[in-house]
């Protein structure tokens, strides 16, 4: 159904929305508003009510996307504005909109409590203001059914606060997919999710796995945004007689892998190839809780590799240095790729191989751009193979010596270290 044309979409008081059957989904992240945030919110409002215009015109705090669904509203978008509204009511009237939260620790919901009852204890005409926020204040409420919908119309920027990333879309698609799982594991997979730094996340999906997906079918990768999330979404096995042959062989292929003898792990070492086997960078996704497990796998692994290429010698040209922070991604996310297609097979050799390959960007350019990377890495321009392309397409290993680099510069001044290490490599 979708939203609906006749109230899907209407103008409510805030005392109206906070009456309704509200329920904070499991995929959205913790609160996370900073005190000058939650604090101006504050100001906004008591600025509101002393503009003698404005009293009798309805104070329009935003909009908040709601999915329907069980009987409850679940907040897609507005979660940190309502959470904030609510402290502020509980503060002003405790008999009626009284609640509970921590009071100790450091966490953004105990700090920003603590600063709206320092703010709202010596407050002149208090009653005042909470009739104004109950009565007075409206947010656009956009209710559906639909939850790809919900997505898809949500505001891309919460009330100055931060938008939903395309990672946290996908943790929201694949919880979902994850309907027949009990209560604790999904607990467990948002806990697993929530303990790792946004910043590692969209690392891993914006630079490396989203780049590698784009760049080994020779494609340019310049941007991850939410209308790209669609490739991470992954086969659902809840309607198996509408797949493809090709979905019901990586299905049946993932529910068989653990079981195999060969995928009996002894050591740590096993145990990495068994995940390299098990999450194929050119294999569809399973979407559900395999998903999860293949975000936990790939954020080791890229530790993993990064630890190994400072210990090889590499760290005096890692992406601390601004001008080598394109071609560094770019050789890390090549090796991605080969250690998840070939494991350890003559991978120091590989790791030479794809440092020169990347680096000597560094040495044919005097600024390297990102645009430079990517056709670099899809094989565009300067007779340069795609490193990608070539490791799709590889049988064995012995396929990255093709990518064999010769070091040319025209400019002798130009990155004399660099060139030094490149041709002890070869």
């Amino acid at each position: 159904m979708a939203i609906n044309k006749v109230n899907g979409v209407s103008a409510v008081t805030v005392e109206e929305l906070l009456k309704q059957d509200l329920r904070i989904p499991n995929y959205q992240r913790p609160y996370s508003w900073e005190v000058l945030t939650a604090l101006q919110l504050v100001d906004d409002v008591a600025e509101a009510l002393r503009d003698p215009l404005r009293h009798d015109v309805p104070y329009v705090l935003g909009a908040v996307i709601l999915h329907q669904e069980g009987g409850y509203l679940h907040i897609v978008d507005g979660q940190q504005r309502l959470l904030t509204l609510r402290m502020i009511l509980a503060l002003l009237d405790t008999a009626q909109y009284g609640m509970v939260l921590p009071t100790e620790g450091q966490t953004p919901v105990s700090l920003v409590w603590t600063a709206l009852q320092q703010r709202l204890a010596p407050m002149d005409q208090a009653g005042e203001f909470l009739r104004f926020i109950c009565h007075q204040c409206q947010m656009v409420r956009i209710v559906t059914d639909d939850i790809d919908e919900a997505f898809r119309v949500f505001d891309s920027q919460n009330y100055r606060g931060k938008a939903l990333a395309p990672h946290d879309l996908l943790k929201a698609h694949h919880l979902r997919e994850m309907r027949e799982e009990s209560a604790a594991t999904k607990v467990a997979v948002v806990e697993a999710w929530e303990s790792v730094r946004d910043e590692e996340l969209d690392r891993l999906f914006s630079t490396f796995l989203y780049r590698i997906a784009k760049w080994s079918r020779g494609e340019s990768a310049l941007e991850f945004s939410i209308r790209h999330i669609g490739m991470f979404k992954g086969i659902t096995a809840r309607a198996p007689r509408e797949l493809s042959p090709h979905h019901r062989y990586h299905l049946a292929a993932q529910a068989a892998l653990p079981l195999l003898p060969v995928c009996a792990a002894s050591s740590s070492q096993d145990a990495r190839d068994v995940g390299r086997s098990r999450f194929q960078l050119d294999a569809p996704i399973i979407a559900g809780r395999t998903f999860f497990e293949m975000v936990a796998f790939m954020l080791g692994e890229l530790k993993l590799i990064e630890q190994e290429v400072w210990s090889s010698g590499f760290k005096n040209f890692g992406p601390e240095q601004a001008r080598y922070r394109y071609v560094y991604e770019l050789f890390i996310a090549a090796l991605l790729s080969y250690t998840n297609k070939f494991g350890e097979e003559d991978v120091a050799a590989a790791r030479n191989q794809l440092f020169a390959w990347a680096y000597a960007l560094r040495l044919e350019l005097l600024r390297v751009q990102f645009a430079s990377a990517d056709n670099r890495a899809r094989g565009k321009g300067g007779g340069k193979r795609s490193a990608f392309v070539l490791l799709r397409n590889a049988m064995n290993a012995s396929a990255i010596h093709h990518l064999a680099e010769s070091v040319h510069s025209n400019n002798v001044e130009h990155e004399k270290e660099l060139r030094a290490f490149i041709e002890s490599l070869q």
